[in-house]
């Protein structure tokens, strides 16, 4: 299945903020990239805060001023001060960096500063397949992937769901092609095997809330291991 944007579900979760962070960033990046998700996202965000400000406004604890004062002073003290060396200093490694963060540094920025804040290494997932995992709360995970040409993942269904944003180039999965800006969602129901097509590698954002489960050979492998 295709996905020209995310749902009017997944944009108001995000604006009351329920969504978990892997999700907020499948959203965030996806408004990088889509002009329409990114004005839902500014109209559901802006009726939140009218929402917001229209309920009756809560007592601060006695101690609020002191804790204001003590985070202040955690920054002045230093706190600050090194998150803004380390933002220099990724521009300065980035300036001389190799074809690896070159290639991130193409990316939308939200997935980009994850996948640098990560440490940009590249792990094994595939033969032709190299993630990073951005990110994980509870049962859900972000992973950027770099899928090259000709390469993907083994037929697999999921436990859960599984949201893929092409940040770059373009995969098949059997089901359907998805191009740059397309999200592809599947579920438990869902069998496929994405492959990227020839041409210019494929990057994507994967968000997953549950394992992958593969059939076939593998798939009996993974059932011996137990997985």
């Amino acid at each position: 299945m295709t996905l020209i944007s995310v749902d009017d579900e997944l944009i108001a979760a995000r604006a009351s903020g329920t969504l978990s962070a892997p999700m907020r960033l499948l959203v965030d990046t996806h408004a990088v990239l889509k002009t329409d998700v990114a004005a839902a996202a500014l109209m559901s965000d802006a009726l939140s805060g009218a929402f917001l400000e229209g309920m009756p406004a809560e007592p601060m604890a006695e101690n609020a001023l002191d804790i204001a004062l003590a985070a202040i002073d955690a920054l002045e003290s230093g706190a600050g001060e090194a998150a803004g060396t380390q933002a220099i200093s990724r521009k300065a490694a980035a300036a001389a960096a190799d074809s690896v963060l070159s290639e991130l540094l193409q990316l939308p920025e939200p997935v980009r500063d994850r996948a640098l804040e990560a440490g940009a290494q590249w792990r094994f997932a595939a033969p032709g397949v190299r993630r990073i995992e951005l990110m994980r709360e509870g049962d859900a995970t972000a992973e950027l992937l770099r899928i090259e040409p000709g390469h993907g993942s083994p037929s697999h269904t999921h436990n859960g769901k599984e949201f893929t944003l092409v940040l770059a180039g373009a995969f098949a999965d059997g089901i359907g092609r998805y191009e740059k800006g397309d999200l592809c969602a599947v579920g438990e129901e869902t069998t496929h095997r994405p492959i990227a097509e020839q041409g210019e590698i494929c990057f994507a954002l994967a968000v997953t809330d549950g394992s992958l489960k593969f059939t076939g050979a593998l798939g009996a492998v993974q059932r011996l291991l137990g997985h």
